[in-house]
């Protein structure tokens, strides 16, 4: 009976192995982002709050990838990535970067939901990303009460996108990207919405303590005008330089446009962080200029914070961001809804914790 019973449960044990073994390669991972934070919009709406305490997940994620050699130098590669929303325990219903794909010496073919090489090429710089204190308040933003209608956010992802990766080439990177449609490319399609392509790419250098990059994206027949849809467009460029390892300092400038009229405008990003052994201080500055030159449609965006890594996979960290609106714009921060002509500000304490099954 005792042999029967150990042999059962080999046999089960053997079965629930298999599989296993089958996805040995398959990551698991993710990202928990989360903070707890105090905002003030500053409206003065009967019937709404000005401010408010928020617990809040910071684009926490989850994602499962792999690979497979398929010899001669070629590998088969594939990612889902899903955004979770830790504070209520719901998925978001946000898609990441989700692709199947080949590598080898050539460089790398992505088709899929990827974030594009516009938004990839300075994401790194961002020393508050994911946080209230995130430069996308302004940064990739063309945010105006006037000319054209709606607002657009450069630093985002392509559905249904093809994208190469080069790779290293002594220090230089590029990719470009192409969306065949930026809404659904299936039939029946209107003649308008046909047009919604999009295409990005970015180039970059880096050598010793210096990064440099710069980006182009268009995304085409996505503004109202009288008569159809415009092309909205934008570049910028980009680059970092580390003082003896301790102290990195950032900048950023940028010109885009919204499409039809009144609706192009500069922005510049700064930042410094400073590292103390687990300790890094940091600070950002990001300014938007009036939009198609109409008074009153700037902003300014001040970010000041600290992080601890308590591990090489957890951190703390307190920031306090303020964006400054002109009269008649409304720019805003992460998670906070703003009000034309009215500051917006959130001090956060957070914690993030990153997890791999690897």
């Amino acid at each position: 009976m005792k042999m029967q019973k150990k042999l059962i449960a080999l046999a089960v044990a053997g079965v629930l192995a298999a599989p296993l073994a089958a996805q040995a390669g398959v990551e698991v991972y993710g990202q928990a982002r989360m903070s707890l934070d105090f905002s003030s919009n500053n409206d003065p709406a009967t019937g709404f709050e000005d401010s408010a305490l928020a617990v809040s997940s910071n684009k926490s994620r989850l994602g499962f990838k792999g690979d497979e050699d398929l010899g001669g130098g070629l590998k088969g590669l594939w990612q889902f990535e899903q955004r979770v929303d830790f504070d209520t325990g719901n998925w978001s219903g946000g898609g990441r970067d989700t692709f199947l794909g080949l590598g080898g010496d050539f460089g790398t073919v992505l088709v899929g939901r990827i974030n594009t090489p516009y938004k990839n090429s300075t994401q790194g710089m961002d020393i508050f990303i994911w946080t209230r204190g995130d430069y996308n308040a302004i940064m990739g933003m063309v945010n105006t009460a006037v000319g054209a209608s709606g607002t657009t956010n450069f630093n985002n992802r392509f559905d249904n996108s093809i994208q190469y990766r080069t790779p290293d080439m002594s220090g230089f990177k590029g990719a470009v990207a192409y969306s065949v449609n930026t809404g659904s490319d299936n039939l029946a399609m209107t003649t308008a919405a046909s047009e919604k392509d999009a295409y990005s790419l970015s180039g970059s250098y880096t050598q010793g303590p210096l990064f440099l990059t710069a980006a182009y994206e268009s995304l085409n027949s996505v503004t109202p005008v009288v008569g159809g849809f415009d092309d909205a467009a934008a570049w910028k460029i980009g680059g970092t330089f580390a003082l003896g390892g301790m102290t990195t300092l950032g900048a950023i400038w940028e010109s885009a446009d919204l499409g039809g009229p009144n609706a192009d405008r500069d922005a510049w990003y700064l930042n410094v962080a400073h590292k103390m052994d687990a300790l890094t201080l940091k600070a950002a500055f990001t300014m938007a200029d009036e939009v198609g030159g109409v008074a009153d449609t700037g902003a300014t965006q001040f970010a000041l914070g600290a992080a601890y890594a308590l591990s090489k996979t957890t951190e703390a960290y307190a920031l306090y961001t303020i964006v400054g609106n002109d009269s008649a714009a409304r720019y805003t921060v992460e998670q906070v809804g703003g009000v034309t002509g009215q500051d917006v500000s959130s001090f956060s304490v957070g914690l993030n914790h990153t997890f791999s099954s690897k």
